[in-house]
């Protein structure tokens, strides 16, 4: 009998978010993420908050410092640097902890730098969603698009290639966009600009748009539906068009913005954010400045069929080739790593 290396079982890879709201998109990817490393390597979801009923299932535990109910080792993937953890981060033995920065707030990043430092003596490993945040931190780190499941967004836009040619539609130009239902996902004259499509005869659906009905409310040809309202493949099934646009901060990826992309959607999109490193302008979408270029673009696109199907083939392409097998697979190896960690100097 020969003797050789005794296999070592993987340890447990927790993944912590604040599951106490629905459809926040950095805890839709701690899920993706979960899914995508099934069978792989053990996986525990916890969150630093109470946990929304809507996540009943899911087997999220609610961190518990006094009951001893928290992460102890093994690697921790922190969803978030707007998750700051406890007293019990000291009384742990993680051999990694991985933050994903996701957010435009560097100051809440260092204080998560610092307080990991002072409670576990490890060098954190950040994980920027875009180049954007890694400029902004200036900090060492890896660039990582959000991790995501694009299958069924690459189902409806399949099901859009397989309809009729896209010349005119039956129904009124349909031009959306997803998001959770608050002001701040939205620009100040997103209002003025969705009243100008609606008057032309276009229809404008947003989901995750009820605060914006003090100025929208009973406006014929749009339409405001809470988050959450449709599941989002069916939703973007609807559209033709993705416009999109946030107020008082930069979106930090936007997620939603290349889930509309696979399923085959133009986008016309601010230009500011992290999902235009990824937006080839007037090839996979549109990037613009002005009120007067997202009207412009919109406009184009309700008078080009070909233009809508040409950018919307670019667009799905696109999300494949960033967030297909092959990226999924180069990104999961970071994530499943097993090894001993760096510490703090």
């Amino acid at each position: 009998m020969t003797d050789g290396p005794v296999p070592v079982s993987p340890s447990t890879l927790h993944l912590l978010g604040r599951f106490s709201e629905l459809y926040t998109g950095a805890e839709r990817e701690l899920l993706d993420l979960r899914q995508l490393a099934a069978g792989r390597r053990p996986v525990r979801l916890w969150s630093d908050a109470p946990v929304h009923p809507g996540y009943a299932g899911e087997g999220i535990s609610a961190i518990q410092p006094f009951s001893h109910q928290f992460p102890k080792d093994g690697a921790l993937l922190m969803g978030g640097s707007h998750l700051q953890p406890g007293v019990w981060l000291k009384y742990t033995r993680f051999e990694r902890i991985i933050v994903l920065h996701n957010i435009s707030n560097q100051r809440q990043l260092f204080a998560i730098v610092q307080s990991v430092r002072e409670a576990t003596g490890l060098e954190l490993e950040l994980v920027f969603v875009s180049g954007l945040l890694q400029r902004s931190a200036a900090l060492p780190g890896s660039i990582i698009p959000s991790l995501m499941d694009l299958t069924p967004f690459l189902d409806v836009a399949a099901a859009r290639l397989d309809a009729s040619p896209p010349g005119r539609v039956a129904r009124p130009f349909t031009v959306g966009r997803v998001s959770r239902d608050f002001l701040d996902k939205h620009h100040p004259r997103d209002l003025s600009l969705y009243r100008m499509l609606a008057s032309r005869g276009m229809r404008v659906r947003i989901m995750g748009g009820t605060c914006l009905a003090p100025g929208l409310q009973g406006v014929e040809g749009i339409e405001l539906l809470p988050a959450g309202a449709e599941p989002v493949p069916d939703f973007y099934a609807s559209l033709d068009a993705v416009f999109y646009r946030t107020g008082k901060f930069v979106e930090a990826y936007g997620r939603v913005v290349l889930e509309a992309m696979a399923a085959g959607l133009p986008v016309v999109a601010l230009e500011l954010g992290g999902y235009a490193e990824v937006i080839e302008h007037g090839v996979s979408g549109f990037l613009v400045r002005t009120q007067e270029e997202a009207f412009d673009a919109l406009l184009a696109l309700e008078n080009s069929g070909d233009l809508r199907r040409l950018t919307g083939n670019a667009a799905r392409q696109q999300a494949i080739k960033v967030h297909g097998p092959a990226a999924t697979e180069r990104h999961m190896a970071f994530y499943l790593r097993q090894g001993a960690a760096l510490r703090a100097p």
